[in-house]
């Protein structure tokens, strides 16, 4: 039997982890016991794990304590309910202490890339803009820009990445690349056309971006690269925050040097609105849902059954470090 604790549960989750997660668990003889917590009060973190095997992050409180894996004695297994385990645990300091992390790599690609589209059309037409104007009981008819014939640029061609490529094409887009590995066999199949960073962000219309946060990508989008963009352009994160200067990106909005933006993701989570430039009609946010479909939903069950993997021996979906 192990015994597993989830600190960071959320009460819109708990039903889904209670049918898919804990009794599975507990009909195959494990525990998981389940807490709405915090992460930012790390003693308070750190007492609550003590004398479990296991902790099951669900990842919207944000990273584990730094102290946690070195004062958590007796814990074997980390298990992420999501893709990016880096971000919200140190995976080198995990191999050292020998605790294993797993994730859910590639969950969630398609729901994630249709949310990347919606956000795209959202700011191309300008959508949340018109439903205001008609709740306050307007009839002004601002202009949008056609998606047709544009050049979309996508930015990391991973499993989100490479869906909305073929999204793009489906909607008659001209569709540019870059990734920070060449990949020839793969590329070739693509509907799409592989340029320099810097060429993707002065010729395409819209930019969605799609890499995963590393040092090496740590703010790779910098302000250079986002000037270079055409007059008209927009930019779409579903990705991390991280990987792009926000600062920069907010200035060109606010003096409407590109059309616009539509964020998912943040630097804190829940953001904090006094650093968003929230008053621009030309930004539009959501609060990280582009997993969150019914399908995607099923990334909290396969996190549940590494747990069970890991504890039958057959550990799978391991995450490592870099180093290794």
């Amino acid at each position: 039997m192990v015994r597993i604790v989830c600190i960071d549960g959320e009460s819109q989750y708990y039903d889904i982890v209670k049918r898919d997660v804990i009794e599975p668990l507990a009909a195959a003889g494990h525990q998981l016991d389940w807490f709405e917590e915090r992460f930012a009060d790390a003693d308070a973190t750190i007492a609550r794990a003590q004398g479990y095997d296991g902790i099951y992050i669900i990842g919207d409180q944000g990273p584990l304590p730094e102290r946690f894996l070195s004062e958590v004695p007796g814990l074997k297994q980390v298990s992420f309910v999501g893709t990016g385990a880096h971000r919200f645990v140190n995976v080198a300091e995990a191999e050292r202490l020998g605790i294993t992390v797993t994730n859910v790599p590639d969950f969630a690609s398609r729901s994630v890339a249709e949310h990347a589209i919606a956000l795209m059309f959202a700011v191309a037409r300008r959508v949340p803009e018109g439903d205001r104007v008609v709740r306050a009981g307007d009839w002004q008819k601002n202009q949008g820009i056609k998606l047709r014939g544009r050049v979309l640029g996508v930015v990391g061609t991973g499993a989100i990445g490479r869906e909305v490529i073929d999204m793009g094409q489906a909607l008659g887009m001209d569709v540019v690349f870059w990734n920070r590995t060449e990949r020839p066999e793969a590329e070739a199949e693509l509907p799409a056309r592989r340029v320099t960073l810097e060429e993707l962000f002065r010729m395409s219309d819209v930019v969605s971006l799609h890499l995963t946060h590393t040092p090496e990508t740590e703010g790779l989008i910098s302000a250079e690269l986002l000037g270079s963009l055409p007059g008209n352009a927009i930019v779409i994160n579903t990705a991390r925050d991280e990987i792009l200067d926000r600062e920069a990106l907010f200035a060109l909005l606010r003096e409407e040097r590109i059309f616009g933006a539509g964020l998912d993701v943040f630097e804190s989570e829940p953001p904090q609105l006094d650093q968003l430039p929230v008053e621009q009609p030309n930004l539009i946010l959501t609060p990280h849902i582009g997993f969150h479909t019914d399908e995607a939903d099923e990334v909290f069950a396969i996190a549940g059954q590494n747990i069970v993997a890991f504890a039958e021996g057959a550990p799978r979906n391991v995450v490592r470090s870099a180093a290794l």
